[in-house]
């Protein structure tokens, strides 16, 4: 027997209060369009295939039902975080709705969520800089995020699939 969930945002309207015991480190890999997966996107490369992702993956009211989802796991992630904690956000999406804006939501309804400077390894190299701060084997970096201290990388830059990572603390 195949039963029909409620909508995301129907399972998730009202927040439990946090538990006793909060979390040093949250990751949150949140659902999204995988419009930044090569393997995921190879999959609709004919014609037909790509009206297809257009109508049920990127269709206006499935995007808003998304990034209800993505800020409400966000939300619920950092509830779950310890002060001083770190919570990391991930999509594999090239769409800012889905990344920079989900996580500007949360800096702005939440004055104590601050971003965090990713480490060295994961930092954008500096084409100006004489050589790297950290030595590394290769130089697929990824490219600053559209907000400061994000990160995202892609096929050409970073030698990976779309990602898009945020590094946050709660004071």
């Amino acid at each position: 027997c195949i039963q029909q969930l409620p909508p995301p945002q129907a399972c998730i309207q009202q927040l439990p209060p946090p538990p006793p015991q909060l979390y040093d480190k949250v990751l949150v890999d949140a659902e999204c369009t995988h419009d930044g997966s090569i393997k995921h996107m190879a999959k609709y490369m004919s014609q037909e295939k790509w009206n297809d992702f257009e109508t049920k993956v990127l269709d206006p009211s499935r995007m808003t039902e998304l990034q209800s989802l993505q800020r409400s796991l966000l939300r619920n992630g950092f509830r779950l975080l310890k002060p001083k904690g770190i919570l990391v956000y991930s999509t594999c999406s090239f769409c800012r709705s889905q990344n920079e804006d989900i996580v500007s939501w949360l800096l702005e309804a939440h004055p104590e969520a601050k971003l965090i400077t990713p480490p060295p390894l994961l930092k954008p190299r500096n084409p100006s800089s004489p050589s790297p701060s950290v030595q590394v084997k290769h130089e697929y970096r990824p490219k600053w995020g559209l907000i400061p201290n994000t990160l995202r990388f892609d096929p050409i830059t970073s030698h990976t699939s779309g990602l898009f990572l945020a590094i946050l603390t709660k004071l």
